[in-house]
């Protein structure tokens, strides 16, 4: 009996996990980071680069496909607004690369087709 009920709790405490981390399960939060914003469908993206590297971005689709690179450059400040209206609906993630290495990523909501 012990066995079963620690197999149950052991496979409830997945299931949660799973849907934590699926983007199609997960609750959207609503996330106050002052260098990405996102309203109207619109990603405004803000960074100061002390350290002059090379930036730049990635959005990909739920598919992991990239749907947008842009290059920020090595300004001391850099910012970039994308416009997605018209897209398909959906969950994106977004990448901050400095270089080859991953700056910062986030889950974003973004479409309005």
């Amino acid at each position: 009996m012990k066995a079963k009920l620690k197999l149950f709790i052991i496979a409830g405490v997945a299931v949660l996990i799973q849907g934590m981390f699926n983007p199609l399960l997960a609750q959207e939060q609503e996330k106050k980071d002052p260098r990405i914003q996102v309203e109207d469908n619109k990603v405004r993206i803000w960074l100061l680069n002390s350290e002059r590297s090379q930036l730049s971005i990635k959005i990909y689709d739920e598919r992991r496909n990239i749907i947008t690179k842009v290059n920020l450059g090595d300004g001391i400040t850099v910012g970039k607004i994308l416009d997605f209206n018209g897209s398909e609906k959906g969950y994106y993630r977004l990448v901050v690369f400095e270089g080859k290495e991953v700056l910062f990523q986030d889950k974003i909501k973004l479409g309005s087709a």
